[in-house]
């Protein structure tokens, strides 16, 4: 594959830091000269491809936090007799044994279950039920969303460890106490 890829450019380095971290340069470092490049463009036995750069959205990703996008799930009392009725009017069944089948009857069971208990099952699980009981698991277990810090405002912590809540984060672009600190040492 190294081999048949004929033309390779490499990304403007003082570009791509603008883009990607929303770099902003001191006034310090303002007169140095960074070697301008063009993108990055490989071309494979005549086919150009695309550019490939790192986008996300650095809001995104502080609203999503410490847990992946989950929501928390309490199963109610009869989870047991709603999913049973589901597994009796799909597979004509209720024993824990009993397999779904083909995928197109899984499918619709699944669905249905969501439905019914506003509760999906992900993408990471789905393989892994593969009969009624294991259904029956997987609705009966809680979820809980709370991230570790907050969960341990509600414990019962030792005298000795004191835990910081509302803690201060360092941001290079934000003058701070630190700052002030410094330059009074100055």
């Amino acid at each position: 594959m190294a081999a048949s890829i004929t033309k390779l450019r490499l990304l403007q380095s003082s570009q791509n830091l603008k883009n990607i971290l929303n770099y902003r340069p001191l006034p310090i470092f303002q007169d140095v000269r960074h070697c301008s490049r063009s993108p990055v463009v490989a071309e494979e036995d005549g086919h150009e491809l695309k550019d490939r750069r790192l986008d996300f959205d650095a809001a995104s990703l502080a609203a999503r936090g410490y847990l992946r996008s989950q929501k928390s799930y309490n199963p109610p009392k009869d989870v047991e007799t709603q999913v049973l009725q589901l597994c009796e009017k799909t597979l004509n069944s209720t024993e824990p044994k009993t397999t779904f089948g083909d995928a197109a009857t899984k499918y619709k069971l699944l669905s249905e279950c969501s439905k019914k208990l506003k509760h999906k099952v992900p993408n990471s699980i789905m393989h892994k039920i593969n009969n009624i009981e294991e259904l029956m698991m997987f609705y009966k277990t809680p979820i809980d969303v709370t991230v570790p810090l907050d969960m341990m405002k509600n414990m019962d912590l030792p005298k000795n460890l004191h835990v910081i809540y509302n803690y201060t984060r360092f941001h290079p672009g934000m003058f701070s106490f630190c700052c002030c600190i410094f330059f009074m040492m100055i």
